[in-house]
C-alpha cells in the first residue's frame, strides 16, 4: 500500500471530526446559556416590579387607592408583554403592611413578587423579590 493513499482517503476528517465532537457541546452551552438568560430576565423583573409596585403603593394618597395602585403596575408591565410571554411568565404579589391600615405615618409595607418563569424543556422555576418602603411621615 502507498502511503499517498492513505492520506488522500482521509482529506477533509478533520471537519468532520470536529463538527461531532463540538456539536454536542454547542448544543449543551447553548442551551444553558438561554436558561441562565431567562433566569436572569425573571430575577431583574421580579426587583423592578417589587421596589415599583411598593413605590405606587405608599405614595397613595388613600387606603382605598393604594392596593389598586400597586396591582395597575403590574398589569401595565403584563399589557406590554408579548402573548407568549404572558403565558411564559406568571407573576403574582403580596402586600404586607406593619400597620393597619397600611397608610399610617411611618408604616413599613413590604411587597414580595413571585414570578414563575417557565424554561424551554418545560422547567418551572419560581424568582422571588422583596420591596419595602416607609409611608412618609409628612402626609
Amino acid at each position: 500500500m502507498k502511503p499517498g493513499i492513505l492520506f488522500r482517503s482521509t482529506r477533509g476528517s478533520a471537519i468532520s471530526e470536529f463538527l461531532v465532537f463540538t456539536l454536542p457541546f454547542f448544543t449543551a452551552l447553548l442551551f444553558m446559556v438561554v436558561l441562565v438568560n431567562d433566569k436572569t430576565m425573571a430575577i431583574s423583573e421580579a426587583k423592578n416590579l417589587a421596589r415599583q409596585s411598593v413605590r405606587a403603593f405608599v405614595t397613595s394618597p388613600s387606603n382605598e387607592l393604594a392596593q389598586a395602585r400597586a396591582y395597575q403596575v403590574i398589569d401595565l408591565y403584563q399589557s406590554r408583554l408579548s402573548d407568549g410571554e404572558k403565558f411564559k411568565r406568571k407573576i403574582a404579589m403580596t402586600i404586607n403592611c406593619s400597620e393597619s391600615p397600611c397608610l399610617v405615618k411611618g408604616g413599613k409595607v413590604t411587597v414580595q413578587i413571585k414570578v414563575s418563569a417557565n424554561g424551554l424543556s418545560g422547567l418551572t422555576s419560581d424568582v422571588v423579590a422583596e420591596a419595602s418602603e416607609f409611608v412618609d411621615l409628612w402626609r
